[in-house]
C-alpha cells in the first residue's frame, strides 16, 4: 500500500470516528430529551403548577414526535365544580446535532373541555397557539409563537385582534417573554376603542425572586370621547447586594379627552432597599400557604419572624417623580417615606421614631383656574414670583412642617403609636397558639375571631360582597349577646378600659366612646386589644365558599331571607370566613332585623375590627334600631377605617339622597356624620340612646 493510499484510509476512518460520534451524540440527545418529558410529567403538580396526562411519545434515531394533555392547577382552589383551564400540546423534536442547538422543537397547543367548547363559540375552532424553537446546549429552551386572527361578532360587540407573535425563553431561573399585536379594536353599544401597536416584554433574570424588567406598551390609544399615544407601564426590579429594589413606572406621551390635554406624563413609584432574605421567605410562604391562609405553626412563627426583620432593617418607598404637562401649564412632584433601620432586631417597632416623610408639589404656568389657585392658597400653598404654585410637608420625629410652617405632629405621632401596638401584638405573638388556648376557652357554640391579617377596608360599598365577616351561630343561638344601648359619652367602666376589654361588646363600648371625643389613638389600641382576644378553630372553607355564593345570589334576586340562610349556614360551616359575616349582617340588615343584625355586626368586629365594611352595615343596623348617637359614631369610626375616604364619603352623599323617602334614619345617620367628618359639624351625641 502506499503511502497516498495509507493516508487516504487514515483520514476515511477519523471522518467515520467523528461521524460515528456526532450520530452517537445525536441518538444521545433523543434519549436524554425523553428522559427529560417523562421525568417532567411525573413531577407532582404542587412543584410544576400543571398536571401532564396521557403523554404519548415515540421516538426514532434522529427525531420524536408526542403529544400530552396539559391542566394548570391552583393549588389554593377550592375544586369547585368546573373544570380548570386545559391544553392539548402536540410536538415534534429533531435531535440531530447541529452547530446552533443539539435540539430544534416544533409544537402547538389548542384549549380542550369546556374552555375549549367556550373560546370555539367565541372565536370559531381554529383557535391555536403554535411555535418553533430549539434547546441551547446550556439547557435553556427558546421558542417563536404566533396566534391567528380572532373575530368576534356576537349580539351587537365586535372584537377583532390581528394575528400576533412573540417569543418565549426559559433558563434554570431566567424567563423572557415578548408578544405583540398589531391592532385591536372592539365596537358596540354606540362605543369604540382601538388600540394599536401593543407589545409586553418581560426579562427576568430570577423568575422566583422576581428580578428583571417587564413591561406593557400600547402605541396609539383611540375611542369615542378622545385619543392618547404612548402609552407606557414598566417595573424594573434589581438586587443590590442583600437588598431589593422596585420601580414601577407609568408614562403618557400625548393624550386628550374631554377637551383637556396631557403630555409627557410620568409617574414613577419605588421600594428601595427591601431585606432580599425576607421577601424570599415571605414570598415562599405567601405561594405555600396560599396567601398565608394555611400556616402551621413553624410557617406562622418563620413568617412573624421574616416580616419583622424587614421591618427593622429598614426601607423607603413613595412617588420619587410625578412630572407632566397639563393644558397650558406643568406640574412637578414628589413623596418619599423612609422608614430608618433599627438600632434593635428584638426590641418593640416604634413606627413614630422609624419614620419620616417629605413630599412637595409644584404647579406652573395655567394649570388651576383663578377660583382653584385661591383655594390653595387659602389652604397654605405659596405663590412664587414667577405665579408658580408649591405646597410641600415633611414629618420627622413628631414636627410636621406643611409650606415652611411648623404644626404640632402630635396627631401624627398618636396614629403611628396605635399602628405600632397592632403590629407588636401581630408580631410579637404567635397567632396559632395564641389562638388556639383561646378557642379551648370559648363558652360560645360559634367563636367570634378572624385569622385574618388586619384589613382595611376600601370605600363601603353597597353590595355585600365588600362586606366583612362576623361569625354567626345556628339558627337557634346567636352568636354574641344582644348588644345594649351604648353610651356615648366618654365611659368609664369599672374594669374595662381601651387597654382591657374581653369581648367585642366591651370593646365596642370603648370604641363609640372613642369616637364622641374623635379619639382615633384610643380606635387603634382598642382594635389592636381584639386582635389579642382569640380565634376559632378553620372550617369547611369550600362548602362555606358555596353558600356564600349561593347567598349573594339571593340578595341580587331581592330576598334577603334565603341570603341570610345560606351566610348562616356558611358560617357555621367556617366561623372564620370575615365576608360571610359581613354578608350576613348586611343580609339581616335588608332583611328588616337591625337588631339581630347588630348582634352579628357587633360578632364580626371581633373577627376584625379595622374592616370599613363591617362597621359600615353596623351602623345602619344601630340607626334602624332607633340607636341614633351610637349609629352616628359608629359610622364615624367606618371613616376612619376606610382605605378610600374619597369614596367613602361619595358613598354617604349618596346614601343620604336615596334613603330619604324611604328611610330617613339612615338618611339622617349619613347626612349627619358627612358634615362632621367633612366640614367639621361635630354631632352633640347623647348619653345612653336608647
Amino acid at each position: 500500500m502506499s503511502k497516498d493510499n495509507k493516508k487516504i484510509l487514515i483520514a476515511a476512518g477519523g471522518i467515520g470516528i467523528v461521524v460515528a460520534g456526532w450520530l452517537g451524540a445525536s441518538v444521545y440527545v433523543g434519549s436524554v430529551a425523553e428522559r427529560e418529558i417523562r421525568a417532567f410529567a411525573a413531577k407532582p403538580s404542587s412543584e410544576t403548577g400543571v398536571r401532564v396526562r396521557n403523554l404519548q411519545h415515540s421516538s426514532g434515531l434522529f427525531s420524536a414526535t408526542g403529544s400530552f394533555g396539559l391542566e394548570v392547577v391552583d393549588q389554593c382552589s377550592s375544586g369547585e365544580g368546573g373544570q380548570r383551564p386545559a391544553l392539548e400540546v402536540e410536538y415534534s423534536l429533531a435531535n440531530l446535532v447541529l452547530p446552533a442547538a443539539p435540539l430544534r422543537v416544533t409544537w402547538s397547543a389548542k384549549p380542550t373541555g369546556e374552555l375549549a367548547a367556550a373560546l370555539a363559540e367565541l372565536f370559531g375552532p381554529s383557535l391555536k397557539l403554535q411555535g418553533n424553537g430549539d434547546v441551547s446546549y446550556g439547557g435553556d429552551f427558546r421558542s417563536a409563537m404566533s396566534l391567528p386572527e380572532l373575530a368576534l361578532d356576537q349580539g351587537g360587540q365586535k372584537l377583532t385582534v390581528a394575528p400576533s407573535s412573540g417569543s418565549l425563553a426559559v433558563g434554570k431561573t431566567a424567563l423572557a417573554v415578548s408578544w405583540g399585536i398589531d391592532k385591536l379594536l372592539t365596537r358596540g353599544n354606540g362605543e369604540a376603542v382601538e388600540l394599536g401597536k401593543i407589545a409586553l416584554d418581560v426579562d427576568l433574570k430570577n423568575r422566583y425572586l422576581g428580578t428583571g424588567s417587564s413591561s406593557l406598551s400600547i402605541e396609539r390609544i383611540a375611542t369615542s370621547h378622545g385619543s392618547a399615544e404612548g402609552f407606557r407601564h414598566a417595573t424594573l426590579v434589581t438586587e443590590d447586594g442583600e437588598r431589593l429594589n422596585a420601580q414601577v413606572t407609568e408614562s403618557l406621551r400625548a393624550a386628550s379627552f374631554g377637551g383637556e390635554t396631557v403630555k409627557d406624563l410620568t409617574l414613577e413609584m419605588a421600594i428601595r432597599n427591601l431585606d432580599k432574605r425576607s421577601i424570599e421567605t415571605i414570598s415562599r410562604l405567601f405561594g405555600d400557604t396560599c396567601g398565608l391562609q394555611n400556616m402551621t405553626s413553624d410557617e406562622d412563627e418563620t413568617f412573624r419572624k421574616a416580616l419583622r426583620t424587614l421591618m427593622t432593617q429598614g426601607f423607603s418607598f413613595g412617588i420619587p417623580r410625578l412630572a407632566g404637562t397639563v393644558g397650558q401649564g406643568s406640574l412637578d412632584g414628589k413623596l418619599m417615606i423612609e422608614a430608618s433601620k433599627s438600632l434593635s432586631h428584638s426590641a418593640p417597632i416604634s413606627l413614630a421614631s422609624m419614620l419620616k416623610a417629605s413630599g412637595e408639589v409644584v404647579l406652573k404656568g395655567k394649570v388651576l383656574d383663578e377660583g382653584k389657585l385661591q383655594t390653595a392658597l387659602g389652604m397654605g400653598f405659596t405663590q412664587g414670583q414667577d405665579g408658580s404654585v408649591k405646597g410641600s410637608f415633611e414629618y420627622a420625629e413628631g414636627v410636621l412642617r406643611t409650606n415652611g410652617r411648623i404644626f404640632d405632629g402630635s396627631a401624627v405621632q398618636a396614629s403611628l403609636g396605635g399602628a405600632d401596638q397592632m403590629l407588636n401584638a401581630f408580631l410579637d405573638k404567635p397567632k396559632l397558639a395564641a389562638n388556639a388556648a383561646q378557642a379551648e376557652s370559648l363558652q360560645a357554640p360559634a367563636p367570634i375571631i378572624a385569622d385574618e391579617e388586619p384589613e382595611v377596608a376600601e370605600a363601603p360599598a353597597a353590595a355585600p360582597a365588600a362586606a366583612p365577616a362576623p361569625v354567626a351561630a345556628p339558627p337557634a343561638q346567636p352568636a354574641v349577646l344582644p348588644v345594649p344601648p351604648v353610651s356615648l359619652a366618654p365611659v368609664a367602666q369599672p374594669g374595662v378600659t381601651a387597654a382591657n376589654c374581653t369581648s367585642a361588646r366591651q370593646c365596642l363600648l370603648q370604641t363609640l366612646g372613642a369616637a364622641t371625643r374623635e379619639d382615633t389613638a384610643t380606635v387603634f389600641a382598642v382594635a389592636a386589644r381584639i386582635e389579642e382576644l382569640g380565634k376559632p378553630a378553620p372550617g369547611n372553607r369550600v362548602v362555606s365558599r358555596k353558600l356564600n355564593t349561593e347567598g349573594l345570589e339571593a340578595l341580587k334576586a331581592e330576598d334577603p331571607a334565603r341570603a341570610a340562610e345560606l351566610f348562616r349556614k356558611g358560617l357555621a360551616e367556617n366561623p372564620r370566613d370575615v365576608e360571610l359575616a359581613g354578608n350576613l349582617g348586611f343580609a339581616l340588615v335588608k332583611a328588616g332585623k337591625p337588631q339581630e343584625a347588630a348582634e352579628v355586626l357587633t360578632a364580626a368586629l371581633q373577627l376584625d375590627p379595622r374592616r370599613s365594611s363591617t362597621w359600615t352595615p353596623l351602623a345602619e343596623a344601630l340607626a334602624l334600631s332607633g340607636r341614633k348617637d351610637e349609629s352616628q359614631a359608629a359610622l364615624w369610626v367606618a371613616y376612619q377605617w376606610s382605605g378610600n375616604r374619597e369614596k367613602s364619603l361619595a358613598f354617604y352623599t349618596d346614601r343620604a339622597e336615596k334613603e330619604r323617602a324611604t328611610r330617613p334614619a339612615l338618611a339622617d345617620m349619613y347626612g349627619t356624620v358627612l358634615a362632621w367628618v367633612a366640614e367639621g359639624r361635630k354631632p352633640k351625641l347623647a348619653v345612653g340612646a336608647g
